[in-house]
């Protein structure tokens, strides 16, 4: 490829800045979902490509070679909406629900709502848990007279510590696929910063929870009364619905791979819907496809059971494939390289990289504004810097989650911060406050996680050298 021209910063920068106005007037101006704008920003990479003298072949191989990695990970997408569906039908998720909103009390109200969003959205993702439980927490915490803001910041804590850690999550998978690592590694290596955080934030929900609780709790059970009985009405709750989840779980921890264990979790769940539930078989079939569509007659439980399926997890799916594309096409290309070279020059220590990857995603989330951009293109930007520095990628994986997956939630005109806003019918500036988790996760990764990245890189050389 003689006739090619060096790829230099301005090229790399010319094609950032127009990826990401693209992506600011389609997403925030027309409120548009960011797979075409991903598409333009794929093409116009391959016209400054075309302009260094890229031939097509080129762009197409580094098209290819930047979605292979992902390829894995959107398998496993696939098989968490059967996994879902199965487990709705078989009773799994809702003895999660049903157990969960019986530990409810007056006195631990907000810390309860932020451990039972975060059980119920290891399963079925953030947005789901806000949407479904989360907007009857609000409504709860409003007849218990507690702030609001309070209310949406433990449910904002709960949902964004499942969607970060779970390895059933969307975002999870995103982070284990940009940063090309086993998803179930990921999850337990970020588990010691995002547990400290958890924990924090949870004692922090505990006290000031305190300060605001009511006098009387008999408003709670007025609430989730009917939840409950609904639940009890249309399927048998019972400690054997959780079966498929343990036996997912011991699968993990014997280190089986990824895709098995979710085999395993939706095999154990067809048999107990059918053995337990007495779920129709060919519906439960057609549901993993479809999703399962809940019909108890109690909105709120029919919206947070109507899920999963294969087809619900296309739109993760495709935009995993969409950014996937556009960073191999921008690496290939060397445009990529040529960005942030100039950024990285001076930054040899992992503390430094950890610094710079966090800061980038809290850009990114600001100004692509998409969690999934904010995860994908800085890990794309630095993954192989991890490398050369002698990091391993599993700190660039969680500092992707604790500083890219929590804070979208946080940006008002972020797609995450626009949906909590519209759902709990909080603004982003009130309930910022008190997502504790998100707040604390950033601060986590910033100190601690810089001193693990940087006591892992000084074992790496010392290592190398002997």
């Amino acid at each position: 490829m003689e006739h090619v021209k060096k790829t230099r910063f301005r090229h790399g920068l010319i094609t950032l800045v127009v990826t990401i106005m693209i992506m600011f007037v389609m997403v925030v101006g027309f409120d548009a979902s960011p797979h075409v704008p991903l598409i333009l920003g794929c093409t116009f990479a391959g016209l400054m490509a075309k302009y260094l003298g890229y031939r097509w072949e080129d762009i197409l191989d580094g098209i290819l070679q930047g979605i292979i990695p992902s390829l894995e990970a959107m398998l496993i997408l696939i098989l968490i909406g059967i996994l879902i569906a199965a487990w709705i039908g078989a009773g799994t998720v809702p003895a999660m629900i049903y157990y969960g909103l019986e530990l409810i009390s007056a006195k631990y109200f907000v810390v309860a709502v932020m451990i039972i969003c975060s059980v119920i959205a290891m399963a079925v993702g953030s947005w789901g848990t806000a949407g479904t439980v989360g907007l009857a927490f609000m409504g709860i915490g409003a007849v218990l007279q507690i702030n609001p803001a309070l209310t949406a910041g433990a449910i904002i804590s709960g949902a964004y510590m499942g969607e970060a850690l779970s390895p059933l999550s969307d975002a999870t998978n995103l982070v284990a696929a940009v940063g090309r690592e086993s998803v179930f590694d990921v999850s337990k290596h970020e588990a010691k910063l995002v547990l400290p955080a958890y924990i924090a934030a949870a004692a922090a929900f505990t006290i000031v929870g305190r300060m605001h609780a009511p006098k009387e709790g008999t408003a709670i059970q007025e609430n989730i009364e009917p939840l409950m009985n609904s639940l009890q009405d249309n399927f048998y709750i019972s400690p054997l619905d959780l079966i498929p989840m343990f036996l997912m779980v011991g699968c993990i921890l014997i280190k089986v791979p990824a895709i098995p264990s979710i085999m395993v979790g939706i095999g154990a769940a067809m048999v107990q819907a059918a053995a337990v539930q007495k779920a129709d078989i060919s519906l439960m079939i057609e549901s993993c496809y479809s999703g399962y569509v809940s019909d108890t007659g109690e909105e709120m439980i029919d919206n947070l059971l109507s899920a999963g399926g294969i087809t619900a997890m296309m739109y993760s799916v495709t935009v995993v494939l969409m950014a996937m594309a556009f960073g191999g096409l921008m690496q290939k290309t060397h445009q990529m390289e040529a960005v942030i070279t100039p950024i990285l020059g001076k930054i040899e220590s992992g503390a430094g990289m950890v610094r710079v990857t966090a800061l980038t995603c809290i850009l990114m989330n600001t100004i692509l504004p998409d969690q999934y951009l904010g995860i994908s293109v800085p890990g794309q930007m630095y993954g192989e810097e991890y490398e050369k520095r002698d990091i391993s990628r599993l700190f660039l994986t969680d500092t992707l989650s604790c500083a890219a997956t929590v804070t979208s939630p946080l940006i008002p005109w972020n797609t995450c911060g626009a949906y909590m806003m519209t759902v709990l019918g909080v603004s982003a500036m009130e309930y910022m406050k008190f997502a504790y988790f998100n707040i604390l996760s950033i601060i986590v990764v910033l100190t601690a996680g810089v001193v693990l990245a940087s006591a892992d890189q000084k074992k790496a050389r010392k290592n190398r050298k002997l």
